[in-house]
């Protein structure tokens, strides 16, 4: 399929059919919500339909002339929402569909259900870099950049303990809310209840706590080793409690609103949310596109129903937030991040209401991504603890903190983790300039954001969060970034449906896991195949929406098992789904699994097929095969396999005349672009060009390949640069050599440390020395002994070659030839391997 280039549609049509959307509302009868749709369709006048939600088609609030359309309908009372223009009232069917008819209101909602989203994230994404650095001081009147400023940053949540030191009441939380939802019979249209100066709002749960201090907590029981990510932010805690619904949401909006000037409010954190389609109608969606009209940046978590597509959070799809998924600490995506729709699929439909069904930018959300980083990372976002902290807790993991740390601290995971990272970064960069707009801060976050390979927008939205860049460019408006998620190849690729075929398993929860199971069922996968894409639905419960917590495992020839991220206990979307890459030809086998590991029951393991209703799953299950031209100068040559490999899987391209030059030797600047395309590059700008002799976007990949720490593996900044330069000269054209490549490549593997600790050593292959040891500078043999170790690279044996003037040479072995340059055909192999120990933490 055609790769596209989407961003004038994205930014112009797709936003102009949104806006048309809105404009709509007028002419059309009332929205109804998904679940009040099916409710009412079947149900007499007189049936009570319970709590509902109606918004009017206002722009000056909710006014007597509203409440007056309640009346007429017979509805004398509702808690009233008169910032948002809301209404929420119990109704009975002949009321709800005599407001429907009615051309002043906008929407009628049910009172769904929502869910929350459950001092390495802050060093790898250059926050505390930018917290230090001079050129920022010197802009901010000497003070280190940590979110200080007149404007304050709000939660909505399960509530923030204000009496944590780290969440002071007074100094840090200027202001924490208890929204108080009115229960029993209501007397008249009376305005929802918050109770302000409540010190602890978080009861219970522990969600919101956690994500205040993500924010903004001083880090003082931890002697700032678990500082926010602006300890200087001014904190406005709101809390929904543990029973989340549409109209405790709509109250703590509706606070914000009504007291944004007091505070000044110009950030709102959001790490819950819901399943379903985008609907600018939907009353939740509405408050923030109010917010966004007042000049509030409002963020939204992209939900963990994850690793499947379309189960992003309805919330977080609005083109005026921002939406975060959830990333490792080694610049992954992690496994249970909620995913959008692929771009090509969403802006080719009839449905202008999806276009913006992708996050916006990825964030720290977890801890490690792979046990081979365990000595760095912890396995979670470490944060604040509650002291009535029930749920949202590490459990054992906690132990991994230390001494001391666990009556204060807890680390969990989430879209809700990577939400409030966001939030409290949209913080440093309002101290920078006050004057930032909704659009400017996503558009900042947006163009500084560092590449994620292997990951396309719908997951990872412009990629991982640069905060240190972020604040670089609203410092410095005129520095040239620019996102490079989205690369425009010149090699097109379509994507064949080989195969396929459904599958319909009747889960059984007491059958016993295995290739007999009855939840089981084999299918064979083909030669040749690029990609397999199991996609599945499960059973969801009619009477309360909820979905089963059956997922699905599928297992190659060779025993590995890939999983559609059933561990999470709160999947809210039906949708499963397993993606592998070049799949192993033979009998594969599927099988639907229960959910394991639940947190709620810490170290459980069924000998059964895991904790699930019984239910059918069923889906599909494609082979897809990529299909290239023919490129004349591959064909027929020794490493074709290699090449073919390299270009379907986006490692390199081919030339803008279409050929690849296998043979051609690699050149700085080609290596350079490799480089940005296969490694998590992070955007280095200067105020002024770095070199002389390069320019355009070739200057801008030079300057972040040569800059110290120039990828998230080396989290600290503290490794040299990928490749060396002159002082004002990059030498575009000259020819890179073996231990360059090497050396760039174990440093993108976030190898730099352990290769550092091989200094001055003997390299060896297969136990024995190389015998050109000396050639290899002793700073750099750790970084040949482990692209030999890992495969990168090999040793070439003693050998007997004929020159080219036919006489034979002895060639000693095992020799490394560190001297020696590489053909783009030799390259591509090199990277086939580089991507496998990428994505497997090798």
């Amino acid at each position: 399929m055609k790769r596209f280039n989407y961003k004038e549609i994205t930014k112009f049509g797709a936003m102009l059919m949104v806006v048309i959307a809105l404009f709509a509302v007028g002419l059309r009868a009332a929205t109804l919500s998904p679940s009040l749709q099916e409710q009412v369709a079947s149900l007499p006048d007189g049936a009570e339909i319970g709590m509902a939600i109606v918004a009017f088609n206002s722009s000056n609030g909710l006014q007597e002339g509203h409440l007056d359309i309640m009346r007429g309908v017979g509805i004398e009372d509702g808690i009233t929402f008169p910032n948002l223009g809301m209404v929420a009232s119990p109704m009975t069917a002949r009321q709800l569909r005599a407001l429907q008819s009615n051309s002043s209101v906008r929407s009628i909602w049910s009172n769904d259900k929502m869910q929350y989203h459950m001092e390495e994230s802050r060093v790898m994404t250059g926050v505390d870099r930018a917290r230090i650095d001079p050129g920022f001081m010197a802009r901010n009147g000497s003070m280190p950049v940590d979110g200080s400023g007149d404007f304050s940053v709000m939660v909505i949540d399960s509530g923030v303990d204000a009496t944590h030191q780290d969440l002071q009441f007074g100094p840090k939380v200027i202001q924490n809310v208890q929204t108080v939802v009115a229960a029993g019979t209501l007397e008249g249209f009376t305005t929802n209840v918050s109770i302000e100066n409540v010190q602890n709002t978080d009861q219970s749960v522990g969600h919101g706590t956690h994500c205040a201090g993500i924010i903004g907590g001083t880090g003082i029981r931890s002697g700032g080793k678990y500082a926010g990510v602006a300890p200087g932010a001014k904190i406005i805690g709101s809390g929904l409690g543990a029973a989340l619904f549409v109209i405790n949401g709509l109250s703590a909006w509706e606070w914000a609103l009504a007291n944004q000037y007091r505070y000044n409010i110009k950030v709102i954190s959001n790490s819950y949310g819901s399943n379903g389609a985008f609907n600018p109608d939907n009353p939740i969606t509405i408050a923030s596109k109010t917010a966004y009209n007042r000049g509030i940046t409002s963020v939204f978590s992209a939900s963990n129903s994850g690793p499947a597509k379309g189960t992003m959070n309805t919330y977080a799809k609005a083109p005026w937030v921002i939406g975060v998924a959830a990333g490792s600490k080694e610049g992954q995506l992690a496994d249970f991040s909620s995913r959008g729709l692929p771009k090509e699929e969403r802006l080719s439909n009839s449905d202008p209401l999806d276009d913006f069904d992708a996050p916006t930018i990825t964030a720290p959300g977890t801890g490690r991504f792979f046990e081979s980083f365990s000595d760095r990372f912890t396995s979670d976002i470490v944060s604040t603890r509650s002291t009535s902290n029930l749920t949202a807790n590490g459990g054992t993991a906690d132990t991994e903190l230390g001494p001391g740390m666990i009556p204060f601290y807890t680390q969990i995971s989430g879209t809700s983790m990577s939400t409030p990272f966001v939030a409290g970064t949209i913080a440093l960069m309002l101290e920078a300039d006050p004057t930032l707009t909704p659009d400017e801060i996503k558009q900042i976050l947006v163009e500084t954001a560092t590449r994620m390979p292997g990951y396309e927008e719908y997951e990872v939205g412009a990629g991982y969060l640069n905060a240190y860049a972020a604040v670089d460019k609203t410092f410095n408006r005129n520095k040239n970034y620019s996102s490079s998620q989205e690369i425009d190849f010149n090699l097109e690729i379509q994507k064949i449906v080989e195969a396929e075929d459904d599958f319909d398993i009747d889960f059984n929860p007491v059958a016993t896991p295995g290739p007999d199971s009855p939840n089981s069922t084999p299918f064979t996968v083909s030669e040749g195949m690029n990609v397999l894409d199991i996609f599945g639905h499960a059973n969801t419960n009619p009477e309360t929406g909820e979905t089963n917590v059956v997922g699905i495992v599928a297992y190659d020839p060779a025993g590995r098992s890939y999983s559609s991220g059933i561990s999470l206990p709160i999947l809210d979307t039906p949708v499963r789904q397993i993606i592998v890459d070049n799949p192993m030809p033979g009998t594969w086998r599927l099988e639907a699994r229960g959910a394991r590991g639940l947190t709620a029951v810490p170290g459980v393991s069924l000998p059964t097929s895991g904790a699930a209703l019984p239910g059918p799953i069923e889906g599909t299950i494609k082979q897809i095969r990529f299909e290239i031209a023919n490129i004349p100068d591959v064909s027929g040559h020794d490493s074709a396999e290699d090449i073919d490999a390299a270009l379907k899987n986006r490692l390199m391209d081919v030339f803008t005349d279409g050929s690849f030059r296998p043979d051609q030797k690699v050149t700085r600047e080609d290596f350079a672009n490799l480089l940005l395309i296969n490694t998590d590059l992070r955007q280095t700008v200067g105020a002024e060009p770095k070199f002389t002799d390069v320019t355009g976007d070739a200057a801008r990949f030079a300057e972040s390949v040569t800059a110290n720490g120039s990828t998230i593996r080396d989290y600290g900044y503290i490794s040299s640069p990928l490749m060396s330069s002159g002082s004002n000269t990059f030498d575009p054209g000259s020819e890179v050599s073996r231990i360059d490549v090497a050396v760039a490549l174990v440093k993108a593997l976030g190898k730099d440390e352990a290769a550092r600790d091989l200094a001055n050593s003997t390299v060896t292959a297969d136990g024995a020395p190389i015998v050109d040891n000396h050639q290899i500078p002793g700073n750099l043999r750790g970084y040949v002994q482990l692209a030999i170790d890992s495969g990168l690279f090999e040793a070439y044996p003693a050998e007997l070659v004929q020159l080219p003037n036919g006489t034979f040479q002895a060639l000693p072995g095992p020799r490394f030839e560190p001297t020696s340059t590489l053909s783009r055909a030799d390259l591509a192999g090199r990277l086939m391997t580089y991507r496998i120990l990428f994505t497997t933490g090798g």
